[in-house]
């Protein structure tokens, strides 16, 4: 099986990443630093090793937030666009071993070959999730996110 290439980008298309790996999971995360840092009742992101991803264009425009403040004890650093203020993805995931692409940054997020393969597998802080959000379907739901 062949690694697969995946492209991503911000809003006003200034930065450009891509990954070269495969997905180590899909997960969906209702925690209050997700919600807050991406303006959303909750975040979708697709998993890889660390290390995987690299800025193609606009490393000008890249800023980072370090968010050390996570229930989890697990330190992030937020990278996302300083023109447009797209979150891209996060470093430092499962204590430095992942890192996090928001689902909504890949610009190949769901081609028809790859529609089952980026189903969220897990719901972390699925305690918090709001009332009117309907579980994935299969998914395990995660009171919180595992720590060390």
């Amino acid at each position: 099986m062949s690694t697969k290439q995946y492209h991503g980008s911000c809003l006003c298309s200034e930065v450009g990443f891509e990954v070269n790996a495969d997905p180590v999971i899909v997960s969906t995360c209702h925690c209050k630093n997700c919600k807050k840092f991406t303006g959303t009742v909750f975040t979708t992101n697709v998993v890889f090793p660390a290390g995987s991803a690299r800025i193609t264009r606009g490393q000008p425009f890249v800023s980072t937030y370090y968010d050390g403040v996570q229930d989890s004890q697990n330190a992030l650093t937020r990278i996302f666009c300083s023109r447009c203020a797209s979150p891209l993805y996060n470093l430092g995931g499962d204590f430095g071993k992942t890192l996090s692409v928001f689902y909504s940054a890949l610009d190949d997020f769901n081609p028809p070959e790859r529609e089952h393969a980026m189903v969220p597998e897990v719901e972390y802080y699925a305690k918090d999730r709001l009332g009117w959000v309907v579980p994935v379907a299969g998914a395990l739901q995660a009171s919180t996110k595992p720590g060390r």
